[in-house]
């Protein structure tokens, strides 16, 4: 099958789809606004601006002729386009049959909420795709509000061996760990504000709060760690390799992910296969996963009380950590395999090209 994908060519999560259909022996082409260079992914490099997802990308719109000129010289299978209110809007405006349009959680759970405008660009994208992929119930729920589309549930999941990895915490050390991207969104600074808490309460143990990924609010967030002179107690790795992250997974003993607005997270999803206690915002995507004081933690509401006894908690109760270690990784593997799931897509999509 020739298929060509609409995307971000710099995502971790595009690069993963493109990969496992390149890995399964179909021709991969790569419409994107990006510049990025992908082994045996055929790029085709439009414009000279990268899109915001907080808007503003109006002139993307001007390149659409010259898309539907690429998709015609390509002459895929299937175009899927993913983010519906950026490429996904493309890929409708340029009138390809077989579009199927990947959500991604802010284009269907904050972008249609902002305006009238924001809400028409979705429900046009959506209305003019032949399926719709979506990684929890709950967006699968809100994006039937807005079209009739079939639409499916299917979370990115994470690959097998995450579930068998050896753990390598250090008694001596307790590691508490934040992946998400460092934006108002993601409440890093209710983080910081707990931990900090925390290192006043627990003088005697040695701790460390490790911060990857980047965003817009991390100057605030190095501002308010130096404000709470906790320099010396938190990581700021920035951007990490495959390997760093895996290392780290394996060797911290919390995860945290507190977002306002989410769908579901590759990175809780990697954090319950690699036997992290996670804690994370009551949020539909989150429960569709962590049941509260069963293999996780969940915060009635996101303050940083709420938070630092939760990690109190976390830290104390060694029960809660056996069981949640054992509960996610048979979850992980019932539900959340990447292969399984990713092999149920391109089934769909084999079965769309044919109609």
């Amino acid at each position: 099958m020739r298929v060509c994908f609409l995307g971000d060519g710099n995502s971790i999560h595009i690069k993963r789809w493109l990969y496992f259909f390149r890995d399964r022996g179909h021709e991969v082409h790569l419409i994107t606004f990006s510049n990025t260079d992908l082994d045996d992914i055929i790029v085709h490099k439009v414009g000279k601006f990268d899109i915001n997802q907080d808007g503003g990308n109006w002139r993307y719109i001007l390149k659409s002729g010259e898309i539907k000129k690429i998709i015609k010289e390509i002459n895929p299978y299937i175009v899927n386009a993913h983010y519906v209110t950026s490429y996904g809007f493309i890929g409708a405006l340029t009138g390809f049959k077989n579009l199927a349009i990947s959500a991604w959680g802010s284009d269907i759970l904050v972008a249609p909420k902002r305006n009238a405008v924001y809400r028409w660009i979705t429900k046009f994208a959506l209305n003019k795709a032949k399926i719709v992929t979506s990684d929890s119930e709950f967006m699968s729920d809100e994006i039937r509000k807005l079209t009739n589309t079939k639409t499916i549930t299917v979370p990115m999941g994470v690959e097998r061996e995450l579930c068998f990895l050896d753990r390598e915490e250090k008694e001596d050390e307790f590691k508490i760990l934040s992946l998400r991207t460092v934006n108002k969104n993601s409440n890093i600074d209710i983080i910081v504000k707990a931990f900090a808490k925390l290192v006043k309460s627990e003088e005697n143990k040695k701790m460390k709060l490790i911060i990857t990924n980047d965003g817009p609010e991390m100057d605030n967030i190095k501002n308010l760690i130096k404000e709470l002179e906790i320099e010396d107690k938190v990581e700021i790795r920035g951007f990490v390799s495959r390997q760093e992250l895996l290392n780290l997974l394996t060797s911290s003993q919390i995860f945290i992910s507190i977002l306002n607005s989410d769908s579901t997270s590759v990175t809780l999803l990697e954090a319950m296969a690699c036997g992290v206690l996670s804690i994370v915002s009551d949020l539909p995507a989150n429960r569709q996963w962590i049941e509260d004081k069963t293999n996780g933690l969940v915060l009635k509401n996101i303050n940083e009380e709420e938070l630092y006894n939760a990690i109190k908690m976390a830290m104390e109760d060694d029960k809660l950590k056996g069981k949640a270690e054992n509960i996610n990784r048979e979850t992980i593997i019932k539900k959340a395999l990447w292969e399984d799931n990713m092999s149920f897509v391109e089934k769909e999509y084999l079965h769309l090209s044919r109609l």
